[in-house]
């Protein structure tokens, strides 16, 4: 649950393993960063500011006074504290840390040489442990580097240097933004399954109506048989090939690709918003079906979709100009749960087999470029590409939630990939429901629903214990679909997987027209019958 991946992230008062560094000065690096205590790291830590100081021996393996001594105001007053900044290498941990603290030093920070967390131990060295009496921190190699330059900088103009306080980073016990956006992505799924079982709803209200036309709002959402993509499993193969070339492709030229990124989520924003505002325009104002105009590239638009085409272009508008500001994500959000909702109205899978086959193979790609790729690319290739690959952009193909009440700020995001994948899935299991007269605990679908949530929930823990990106996939695809084979194995269903003679297929689904959905039946003498 929520209230496990935040007690799995709070410090305990005792034994904080987090920290926030508030830097005051100079204006370019100021503002709050996490750091991590090294487990020999002494407590209570100073009250008052202390400024970053870099010493003769980068390293810190060498015994210094640093090489300037401290400022103080005209010259009058007492000398403030210092922290020195070292890089990681050649000495231990807590060697670098007695050197800090024989120079008078209140604290130490140690860059890592990557990004990856590194957890300061003091190893067998017991005996040097009990001599730190400072508090060590840990900071990535990026951050480490902005304050080494900042520090030296100062030196070298003779400018203040930087100024930085630290204390104990302590979550609440309930992190409404990470539950938030859990509760968004499980409900974008689950909406995403009604829009496109759409066309199984109408189609059984037909034969309990007879064959009177039905008019109803799932009608009027239900696609058109041209608008449904059915997925084989030779495409669901090259989801990991195609997927590994465009990250690739996005790693290399991230500098350029941004903004044909933006135009694309900008130009498919509108066109899904604006949809599902003429399908909701239609059903309820049946005259704005009428033919407006012609328009070049895009065909013949009815007058719903040019009323529907106008909030959708302000919305997109919206995000466009407001992206990098902290009242971008409300758009992005909406654009997103559009153009998710709409992916699985259109994009079907047709049995098992095929969910099966994507679901997995989408597994080992995230794992892969998540965790794997550090070893060839020397970082993470899908991390590094959805943070923007330093553009100073964001990939706005995720969901945004900005943290409420959290020092560092920033947002709690979820890729689109991780909902979308599940979310054919989880649609097809409402699918085979519908059909079968399946629901609640009884189907598939909602124990999938469950599954997802949970995963989600997992997923959250995992990222706040581990402290790096991490792969969704990798908690949401035993989530959905080892709660589905779970469930198929427990009730003797594992024919509809294809792991049984055909003597065992009784009752199981297969494979169904992509707008009319038939449920094929087979009688234990093997013939076939339509229920």
């Amino acid at each position: 649950a929520p209230l496990l991946a935040a007690c799995a992230r709070t410090a305990v008062a005792a034994n904080p393993t987090s920290a926030v560094l508030a830097v005051h000065r100079p204006g370019e690096i100021a503002g709050n960063y996490m750091a991590y205590f090294a487990s020999f790291s002494k407590f209570p830590l100073p009250k008052d500011d202390l400024i970053m100081r870099v010493p003769q021996d980068e390293l810190g393996c060498d015994q210094y006074p640093l090489d300037w001594p401290p400022p103080a105001a005209g010259g009058m007053g007492p000398a403030p504290g210092w922290i020195s900044i070292v890089q990681r290498g050649t000495c231990t941990f807590v060697e670098k840390a007695l050197n800090a603290q024989a120079a008078g030093a209140k604290g130490l920070i140690i860059v890592w040489a990557d990004e990856f967390y590194v957890d300061l131990v003091a190893g067998n060295d017991t005996k040097n442990e009990t001599g730190v009496d400072i508090f060590v921190l840990g900071v990535g190699h990026h951050l480490g580097e902005r304050f080494r330059n900042a520090s030296v900088l100062a030196h070298e103009s003779g400018t203040e240097p930087p100024a930085v306080s630290v204390t104990p980073y302590v979550s609440s016990l309930m992190n409404i933004s990470e539950l938030l956006l859990i509760t968004l992505a499980a409900c974008l799924v689950a909406l995403g399954a009604f829009c496109s079982t759409a066309d199984v709803v109408v189609s059984q209200q037909q034969q309990n109506g007879g064959s009177q036309p039905v008019r109803s709002f799932q009608a009027a959402l239900a696609p058109h048989e041209d608008e449904v993509l059915e997925v084989d499993q030779w495409q669901a193969l090259s989801f990991c090939g195609v997927g590994s070339c465009f990250l690739i492709l996005l790693f290399y030229f991230m500098q350029y690709a941004i903004y044909v990124i933006i135009f694309c989520f900008c130009v498919g924003g509108a066109s899904c918003i604006s949809q599902f505002g003429a399908i909701c325009l239609n059903y309820y104002f049946p005259s704005l079906r009428n033919k407006s105009m012609t328009c070049p590239m895009v065909g013949i638009l009815s007058h719903a979709e040019l009323i529907a085409g106008v909030p959708a272009i302000i919305l997109v508008l919206c995000w466009l100009f407001l992206r990098n500001t902290p009242y971008g994500w409300p758009f992005q959000d909406i654009i997103g749960a559009g153009f998710l909702c709409w992916l699985q109205r259109t994009l079907r899978l047709p049995d098992m087999k095929v969910a099966s086959i994507l679901l997995s193979v989408m597994f080992f790609f995230d794992i892969f470029w998540v965790f794997i790729s550090p070893l060839f690319f020397h970082e993470s290739v899908m991390v590094r590409v959805a943070t923007g690959g330093g553009t100073g952009e964001s990939v706005p193909m995720l969901l945004r939630i900005p943290t409420f009440g959290d020092p560092f700020g920033g947002d709690r995001m979820l890729g689109f990939g991780d909902i979308a994948l599940p979310g054919l899935l989880v649609s097809f299991l409402r699918r085979h429901d519908l059909m079968s007269h399946r629901s609640g605990c009884r189907g598939y679908f909602l124990p999938a629903i469950i599954g997802y949530f949970i995963g989600l929930n997992v997923t959250i823990a995992a990222l706040c214990i581990m402290r790096m990106g991490q792969p969704a996939l990798l908690y949401l695809v035993p989530g959905t679909l080892g709660t589905t084979m779970v469930i198929a194995f427990a009730e003797e269903r594992w024919a509809c997987f294809g792991m049984a003679s055909q003597s065992l297929r009784l009752g199981c689904w297969r494979r169904v027209s992509p707008v009319t959905p038939k449920l094929v039946v087979l009688s234990e003498g093997g013939s076939a019958e339509d229920a």
